[in-house]
């Protein structure tokens, strides 16, 4: 098993350099690592002001950090029993709402957080918050409609897990995606007022629904998932993470062979259906070998043409996490 182990991991590093010299369209420039063990398992994040909000698939909190990544306060999303949780404030896997996506939407006179649960376990992890930009309300939703219609409009087989790890609104609309697990890594496009409205129980459905397939890098035969997203309104564009994992079956976590972090156009969206983003996609490594690392979302925080800084999460499944500072830039 050990030697396996090391296999893999020199063909992580190895396929790495590879990519990073293949004249991919982006470079990605990480800075050190902050390891955090008061944000367990990190999901997703965004970026209100100089304060900086994250989710956990499992645990029931928003936290909020500073610009360093330290731990300033948490608000509870959903209440569980004091015995349901552990000392760190995670819940065990059967009863986890298993947070994987959060964005900024409208929300009355200012913005709320619309956090979704990832759909991968029926009813259990089948719900959606929103939560007021300051904290005083928390709207539930059963996702469970939602998730049917999306599901039937993915043509999941029954070996092709649904798993909702990433969202971002831009502009009228709001992209949730879904990570591919042996299985194709979708985005659906729905309107970001019809999806409100869902939120708040004024519809069982939304009208407008697109899918489109996305194809990202491969190492060692296993294909990049897509783990989350944010928008870039001076690109027009999704800037996405994805990760591998080697894994046998879906119900098994894997090696993780490495992360990426890429640029989805708008304009490829709404042109093509199996949108290939290999060489639209920059691997995480340092000192030339890809990082072992899980990468699960980012946040824009400078932008223009040339360049996006922002900051980007890992979890990789010891129940830490880890934070990146980062600069994608164009590859000319």
């Amino acid at each position: 098993m050990l030697n396996k182990v090391v296999m893999v991991l020199l063909l992580a590093s190895v396929m790495g350099q590879a990519q990073a010299r293949t004249g991919h369209k982006y470079v990605l420039e990480l800075g050190d690592a902050v390891h955090s063990e008061k944000v367990p398992a990190a999901s997703s994040l965004v970026g209100m002001g100089d304060d900086i909000f994250v989710v956990s698939d499992m645990s029931p909190f928003l936290y909020k950090l500073d610009k360093a990544f330290n731990l300033d306060s948490l608000t509870t999303i959903k209440q569980f029993p004091a015995e349901s949780l552990n000392e760190n404030g995670t819940l065990e896997s059967n009863i986890k709402p298993d947070y994987e996506s959060m964005t900024l939407v409208p929300f009355e006179a200012g913005k709320a957080f619309l956090i979704l649960g990832s759909g991968s376990k029926p009813m259990v992890r089948e719900w959606g918050y929103l939560v007021s930009q300051d904290h005083s309300k928390v709207i539930e939703r059963s996702l469970s409609p939602l998730y049917s219609q999306l599901h039937k409009a993915g043509n999941f087989t029954e070996k092709q897990a649904f798993n909702i790890e990433g969202l971002a609104v831009a502009n009228d609309h709001t992209y949730i995606l879904n990570r591919g697990n042996f299985g194709d890594n979708l985005i659906f496009e729905v309107k970001t007022a019809e999806l409100l409205e869902y939120m708040l129980g004024e519809r069982e459905q939304v009208e407008h629904l697109v899918v489109k397939k996305v194809i990202l890098p491969k190492m060692h035969g296993f294909e990049a998932g897509l783990s989350g997203a944010t928008y870039s309104e001076k690109l027009d564009s999704l800037v996405f993470t994805a990760s591998i994992e080697a894994a046998s079956n879906i119900n098994k976590k894997g090696y993780i062979l490495g992360s990426f972090v890429g640029v989805l156009p708008m304009v490829k969206f709404a042109t093509e259906n199996d949108i290939d983003l290999t060489f639209y996609s920059a691997i995480m490594q340092k000192d030339g070998k890809a990082l072992l690392a899980k990468a699960e979302s980012l946040m824009i925080t400078e932008e223009n043409e040339n360049f996006i800084k922002g900051a980007l999460v890992c979890d990789n499944d010891d129940g830490t996490s880890e934070f990146f500072q980062f600069n994608l830039k164009r590859n000319q």
